[in-house]
């Protein structure tokens, strides 16, 4: 008995390094499929945007702001109102008027589980990853200035997601010491649950990769509706000239 817990002891002492460097830095492998370069070109004028508010969760909240970054960016855009209310905006008039709600969801993958078990064999969570999506949505509607709907964009993305840290992997490597017992529990485990701790560091990489792609999808049709409020918008009439003075009549000589 003392034997074979001085042998467990002597293993796990061995395995505990190896299970803490079972970890898959974070990679999205089809980020290439949304990469684009970023078109800051615009139209004729520059033009005032004016964007409806937003309530979301964090999660789309995010992305709503990273979309707003991108269109800050844009040399065709004047000024920008977030949160604007029609009638509200006081002197200032639209020329295009946006509502933008990301949709965002998070997957894990059946994957996971072949990974977890029998993958702890060949240490498949260390040179693989778990398998996880960020699914996001992107619904954008686009008025001109009066607020008439020109046209309603649904843009939706799929990002595939390779990461693996300890706090999932360590069991995995300790399932040496349990005849895998850990490792089948965890992987059902691993396939049905998204790791909500890899969120910052996944937004934070997808960022512009997100709003670049969002923004090239719906910049022609806010610069098409610019120019539509513009033909909608008569041309302010040009004041009266004031009329000419006439001399006063002349004093008859007594």
């Amino acid at each position: 008995m003392r034997k074979t817990l001085f042998r467990r002891s002597v293993l796990l002492v061995l395995l505990l390094p190896l299970a803490g460097a079972c970890t898959h830095e974070l990679a999205v492998r089809n980020l290439d499929l949304y990469s684009a370069p970023t078109r800051l070109e615009g139209g004729d004028r520059r033009i005032n945007l004016a964007i409806l508010p937003f309530s979301g969760g964090p999660d789309e909240t995010y992305y709503f702001n990273a979309l707003l970054d991108r269109i800050h960016q844009s040399p065709a855009i004047s000024e920008v109102r977030t949160d604007y209310i029609a009638g509200k905006g006081g002197s200032f008039q639209p020329d295009v008027i946006l509502s933008i709600k990301p949709q965002v969801s998070y997957r894990s993958s059946g994957w996971n589980f072949l990974i977890n078990w029998p993958g702890f064999l060949i240490f498949t969570p260390a040179w693989n990853g778990y398998v996880y999506h960020a699914d996001i949505l992107t619904r954008v509607a686009i008025h001109d200035g009066a607020g008439n709907l020109m046209s309603e964009e649904q843009i939706p993305i799929s990002y595939s997601i390779r990461q693996a840290e300890m706090d999932r992997t360590i069991w995995t490597g300790l399932t040496w010491l349990e005849f895998s017992a850990l490792a089948l529990i965890g992987g059902i485990y691993n396939a049905f649950v998204f790791d909500d701790d890899i969120l910052p560091q996944l937004q934070v990489h997808v960022k512009d990769n997100y709003s670049t792609y969002v923004g090239n999808a719906v910049r022609p049709k806010i610069l098409a509706a610019a120019e539509a409020s513009a033909r909608a918008t008569p041309p302010a009439a040009e004041p009266l000239a004031a009329p000419e003075a006439s001399a006063p009549p002349e004093t008859p000589q007594q």
